[in-house]
């Protein structure tokens, strides 16, 4: 359904309008989509354009607004997508989108191309004792361009997010963790899960239940890593997401713990079973006291409750060295293993 809302506004072949808020901004906009030799015509009001456009040059249209146009810029300028063939109604010009929603809504069609043409995996990073022995992997998604080219979790979410399609790409990321896990991991799977991104957690909740089931997967193998990276402001549903899970038979992590939300009343809150360690207070801990005092301390309480500590992070033998003399659980970082492409190749 989210996938089918992105299409109808992006077609094969469009007609799109363009209309900017000043002669400076309609100048410099002009000026960059010429530069992309499609056939720009005046109108049909001042400071406006029309062109028709495939979605590939309707990319590269958006890519050259977002060089040239500052954000205000974009805010204050108004775009419209029509079928190339159909003639602009009032209604459709009352319902235009700002620039910014335009660039939003390609992004998303991407973010479809991606999902639609299974070029979606998940990457495994090995997580591993303080003996190096395997304990495991985190799952993280990637995304693989038409030439090869990967791209990192970070622009996927960021799409999702701004094009309303985050439900799917969740569900269709935890699918992907899981078959890749039954297919070529070992030990736990880590598998991310923001509780903030369902409409229908329940649902989503059962659905992977059955899924983990179906594969012949351990529960007790799989930990759901809370990664969400705002204010819960529902914590009675995260309540029930967590008891959900561990009901279920699984265990739950709490990510970048020491950064941002997931402070002390996160703990509290989520009573994980693994404390993930932020990577930015292990960077340099075997330098910096201050460091030292707090990993130490979330260390310290990871043991105290019976929580698994992971050292996020891990990129010099140094600091490797001092987080197992503090007495942490399990380490994860580059010193010890890239994300790796099941079949083929590192990832970033």
């Amino acid at each position: 359904m989210e996938c089918q809302r992105i299409r109808e506004m992006v077609r094969e072949r469009n007609r799109v309008f363009l209309s900017f808020p000043t002669a400076f901004t309609f100048e410099k906009a002009r000026a960059g989509i010429a530069g992309e030799a499609l056939a720009l015509a005046a109108g049909p009001g001042p400071r406006c354009i029309s062109f028709e456009a495939t979605p590939a040059e309707l990319r590269l249209v958006c890519a050259r607004l977002t060089r040239e146009l500052s954000s205000q810029e974009r805010a204050h300028s108004r775009a419209l997508v029509l079928p190339a063939d159909n003639e602009p109604t009032l209604g459709e010009y009352l319902g235009t989108l700002s620039v910014d929603q335009l660039v939003a809504v390609v992004d998303g069609l991407r973010l479809v191309e991606l999902i639609e043409g299974n070029r979606l995996f998940s990457a495994l990073q090995p997580i591993y004792l303080p003996d190096r022995s395997l304990f495991g992997h985190e799952a993280l998604l990637r995304g693989r361009e038409p030439d090869g080219t990967v791209i990192p979790a970070g622009p996927l979410f960021a799409a999702a997010g701004e094009t309303g399609l985050l439900y799917t790409v969740d569900m269709v990321a935890r699918r992907l963790a899981l078959d890749t896990h039954a297919r070529a991991g070992s030990g736990a799977i880590f598998v991310n899960f923001d509780p903030t991104n369902s409409h229908d957690p329940m649902f989503a909740l059962r659905e992977t239940e059955e899924h983990v089931r179906r594969l012949g997967l351990r529960p007790a193998d799989v930990i759901f890593e809370v990664t969400e990276s705002g204010e819960v402001s529902d914590r009675e549903l995260l309540r029930r997401i967590l008891r959900f899970y561990r009901e279920a038979g699984f265990r739950v992590a709490l990510d970048d713990v020491g950064a941002g939300f997931a402070g002390l009343s996160m703990l509290l809150e989520v009573q994980p079973d693994v404390i993930k360690i932020d990577m930015e207070l292990v960077r340099g801990v075997d330098r910096d006291r201050y460091r030292q005092s707090v990993v130490g301390h979330l260390i310290g309480i990871a043991r105290d409750v019976g929580a698994l500590s992971v050292a996020e992070g891990i990129e010099t033998e140094a600091e490797r060295a001092w987080v197992v003399n503090a007495g942490v659980d399990l380490l994860q970082g580059y010193l010890l293993g890239r994300p790796l492409i099941p079949g083929g190749g590192r990832s970033s």
